[in-house]
């Protein structure tokens, strides 16, 4: 438990407990389902004695400024200040703050015991669920000044649905592969589908395949990962492709995709190197799309960024 001080909320469980309440909240959900929900989300937390306060302290406080402290909660988070174990840890551990912590509590105690406000109404945050199918393809016509400049203008960039992932605060976004067409011809592009070039939109080196993500581990087992074999391109990258698109609404969607097909066998990128974590995975908005789209193609596609002239083997 990281813990910077006294207060209420100087403590990261406290304050996961808060933001998980009042974000599942804004979701439509019931006090029941989210108090069901942190109980089963922090068993650790609850069967440890040291830690078990400070998460009936923190529920207790935010459902009382809610109007909304439930029976169940209010006992546990008054049994826990009178029990004064969480006070004799802090004497035990900080006398210096123990004296703060004690005031702590007995603010929190006498909260508790009065008159709560009145219940207040929760502004429910509307999510955005991108309908695309798996496999459906999507043209993308280039007409930016990057386009011209490049050569490309008007050539279209074939977006592909391969998976799905979320983003905060629950939005449902695309995960695509991209290719790129060799004309403003958009008539064969299904027919020539296979023969296209994918768009490698960045790399990992191979001795960082396993790179923690913010400062954590993957979730999956790194010991089994190490037994699959990674394929590194001729300059020693595992190359990569997938990117999501940060469609969290409809109207920043370009109207001027145009749907192609839904393609659901075809042949993956050669050498593809897929991150053990969706976090890994790069995401675009549509505003940079186009741009960002050029830019990967010339960098990494046709080796232009300068990373591929230094490791020339």
């Amino acid at each position: 438990m990281g813990v910077w001080g006294p207060n209420l909320y100087q403590n990261d469980i406290a304050i996961d407990v808060r933001d998980y309440y009042k974000d599942q909240l804004t979701k439509g959900k019931s006090d029941y389902v989210i108090i069901q929900e942190l109980i089963k989300l922090n068993e650790n937390i609850l069967s440890d004695c040291d830690e078990v306060p400070v998460f009936w302290f923190a529920l207790a406080d935010i459902q009382w400024s809610l109007g909304r402290l439930d029976d169940f909660v209010k006992k546990q988070a008054l049994f826990h200040i009178q029990n004064k174990h969480d006070l004799k840890h802090w004497e035990l551990e900080n006398p210096a703050q123990a004296k703060i912590r004690r005031k702590v509590l007995s603010d929190l105690e006498q909260k508790l015991l009065s008159p709560q406000p009145d219940k207040k109404k929760i502004v429910q945050r509307k999510l955005y669920n991108c309908d695309w199918k798996i496999g459906d393809v999507f043209a993308y016509k280039m007409e930016s000044d990057l386009a011209k400049e490049k050569g490309i203008y008007g050539h279209y960039l074939l977006i592909h649905k391969i998976d799905n992932d979320y983003v905060f605060p629950g939005h449902k976004i695309p995960v695509v592969y991209i290719k790129i067409t060799n004309s403003n011809n958009l008539s064969n592009c299904i027919n020539e589908y296979e023969q296209l070039d994918y768009i490698q939109i960045g790399f990992t080196r191979y001795e960082d395949r396993f790179l923690p993500i913010d400062g954590k581990r993957p979730e999956e087992d790194i010991a089994e990962k190490a037994k699959l074999k990674y394929e590194v391109d001729k300059y020693g990258f595992l190359p990569q492709f997938r990117l999501k698109l940060l469609s969290t609404s409809k109207r920043i969607i370009p109207k001027k995709l145009i749907f192609i097909d839904n393609i659901l066998t075809f042949t993956p990128p050669p050498k593809e190197f897929i991150p053990h974590n969706k976090l890994s995975i790069p995401a675009s908005s549509w505003r940079n799309f186009e741009s960002m789209a050029i830019d990967r193609y010339f960098g990494n596609n046709l080796h232009q960024y300068q990373i591929y002239a230094s490791t020339i083997k």
